[in-house]
């Protein structure tokens, strides 16, 4: 399977998008800026489709595992998202940003802001995880010292619900206990 991207407001360009915004708003020919703010207006709109298709309850907590990267420094980062709810995670206050389905089915996204980048893997607890073992995780996350392994024991990929929405062939996952 090849990278399916969710939404993304990274390569947007107004020449893919002049037809669509001149049919949204004819008095806006000839004003590139007006144009280029209705593009963005317009795909923001998109994201939000994203967050209306997740909306449902899963199995469990989310985990959002990160790195923050500023410069050559870059540090682990983690969110516990309680609800199961990923419309959560569409959520963005950066300028440049992307959610997506990688390459081994991974739900991700990319956060670019002037001082640094964020990249998050979002990952959601199995079915009777205990409260104990979430949180003794997420702890793991919090130093980046969370084993892959044991990261698959306990959770699922988000990536897997994506597919159920968008009609993705994911490749397997790799069996923890293999």
């Amino acid at each position: 399977m090849e990278r399916y991207i969710i939404w993304s407001n990274l390569d947007l360009k107004l020449d893919d998008w002049r037809e669509r915004v001149l049919a949204e708003d004819p008095s806006l020919a000839g004003d590139e800026a007006a144009m280029e703010r209705k593009m963005f207006e317009l795909n923001n709109l998109r994201l939000l489709d994203a967050r209306i298709n997740f909306d449902e309850e899963l199995d469990g907590p989310i985990l959002a595992l990160g790195e923050v990267r500023v410069g050559d420094e870059s540090a682990p980062v983690y969110k516990l998202y309680p609800s199961g709810n990923p419309t959560a995670i569409f959520y963005t206050d950066s300028p440049l940003a992307e959610y997506a389905v990688d390459e081994d089915g991974e739900l991700r996204s990319f956060h670019q802001y002037p001082g640094g980048t964020i990249t998050v893997r979002y990952r959601v607890f199995k079915e009777n995880t205990e409260p104990a073992i979430q949180q003794r995780l997420s702890e793991l996350a919090s130093k980046g010292l969370l084993a892959e392994e044991l990261l698959r024991a306990h959770t699922t990929r988000l990536g897997e619900h994506a597919a159920l929405i968008y009609k993705l062939d994911l490749p397997k996952e790799a069996d923890p206990e293999a």
